[in-house]
C-alpha cells in the first residue's frame, strides 16, 4: 500500500431491474492514510430517488460502512444494508427505513484494465486508481425502500480499484456499461486528463473478454445533462462494437472537493448487435449553469 495521502481502495456495485423499474448503485471507499472511509448508496425508483452518503474513520472491516456490507464467497457477493435512505428532492428529508439483501453473481471473467492500456496510458491514469478491475453479473434478492418491496431479478456491473484517487485530476470521464440478456456485457471507460485521454474497457461473455483499446463516442446533452450517446468500441481482437444509447433516468451527485464538477449517474437503454440492454452510464461533467 502506498503512503500517499489520497491512496484509495474502492468497491462499487450497481444493478438495474427493468421489469421492477428499480436501479441501485453503491460504493465503499477506504483512504487509510487519511483515516477516512466513505460510502454512498442510491436507489432510483419510478417516482423518486433515495440515497445516503456518509464518511467515518477507517477500521479493519474495509467492506462495511454505515450499514452497507459487501461479503465475497466463492466469487459471488452478498450485499446487505439496513438503515435510512433520504428522498433527494425533499426540502426537509426524513429517514425512510430501507434494506438490501442481494446476491451478486459474476458472469464474465474479471477484467484487468492493464490489458487495455500501455505504459503511457497507465501513467496518465495514475491519479485515478491505477489498479482497476471490472466485471458484470446477475443480481437477485430483496430491496426495500420504506413500504415498497422489490423482488430483484437484475443485471449489473462491479468494479474494484486501488491507487491514488485524486478527484481533481481528470478533466472529464465517462464510465459506461450495459448488459444484454444475462450473457453479454460491456464496460467502456474514457478518462480525459490535462496530458491526454485514456480509453479502456471490455466486451465480455462467460467465456472471455475482448479488451477495448479505443473508444469513439459522441454524447448528446439536455441542459447540461447527458441525454444519450453513440459509441464505437475497438476491441483488441480487431472487432468494432457499435452502441447507441438513450438515457432513461439519472441522479446527480455533487463532486467531492469541487464546486465546478458534477457526477451524473444515468440509467441507459442501449442497442448493440441488434440486442437491447440496460446499464448505468456515469459522467463527470461541468456543473450546468443555473
Amino acid at each position: 500500500m502506498s503512503t500517499e495521502l489520497e491512496w484509495n481502495e474502492s468497491y462499487y456495485f450497481n444493478l438495474h431491474d427493468p421489469s421492477a423499474g428499480v436501479t441501485a448503485f453503491m460504493r465503499i471507499g477506504n483512504k487509510p492514510n487519511k483515516n477516512e472511509k466513505s460510502v454512498f448508496l442510491f436507489v432510483i425508483e419510478k417516482d423518486r430517488i433515495c440515497g445516503i452518503r456518509n464518511a467515518t474513520a477507517c477500521d479493519e472491516d474495509r467492506m462495511s460502512c454505515s450499514g452497507l456490507t459487501f461479503k465475497e464467497k466463492d466469487g459471488a457477493w452478498n450485499i446487505g444494508y439496513k438503515g435510512p435512505l433520504f428522498d433527494v428532492k425533499s426540502k426537509e428529508p426524513v429517514p425512510i427505513m430501507s434494506s438490501l439483501d442481494l446476491k451478486w453473481k459474476p458472469v464474465n471473467p474479471i477484467m484487468d484494465y492493464h490489458d487495455c492500456v500501455d505504459a503511457e496510458g497507465a501513467a496518465l491514469s495514475a491519479k485515478t486508481a491505477s489498479e482497476h478491475f471490472e466485471q458484470f453479473g446477475v443480481v437477485c434478492g430483496k430491496l426495500c425502500v420504506g413500504n415498497k418491496e422489490y423482488d430483484v431479478d437484475a443485471t449489473g456491473e462491479r468494479d474494484k480499484s486501488e491507487g491514488v484517487r485524486d478527484w481533481g485530476a481528470p478533466k472529464m470521464w465517462m464510465w459506461l456499461n450495459s448488459v444484454y440478456g444475462k450473457d453479454t456485457g460491456f464496460n467502456a471507460t474514457k478518462l480525459c486528463t490535462e496530458a491526454g485521454d485514456v480509453d479502456a474497457g471490455y466486451v465480455g461473455t462467460a467465456k472471455s473478454n475482448d479488451p477495448v483499446m479505443k473508444i469513439d463516442v459522441d454524447v448528446s446533452y439536455d441542459k447540461g445533462i447527458p441525454a444519450g450517446y453513440d459509441m464505437t468500441m475497438h476491441g483488441r481482437s480487431g472487432r468494432e462494437y457499435a452502441v447507441k444509447a438513450k438515457i432513461i433516468g439519472y441522479a446527480t451527485l455533487p463532486m467531492q472537493g469541487s464546486n465546478e464538477m458534477l457526477l451524473v449517474e444515468t440509467i441507459s437503454e442501449t442497442v448493440m448487435d441488434g440486442r437491447t440492454g440496460y446499464g448505468i452510464a456515469e459522467f463527470l461533467v461541468r456543473m450546468p449553469e443555473q
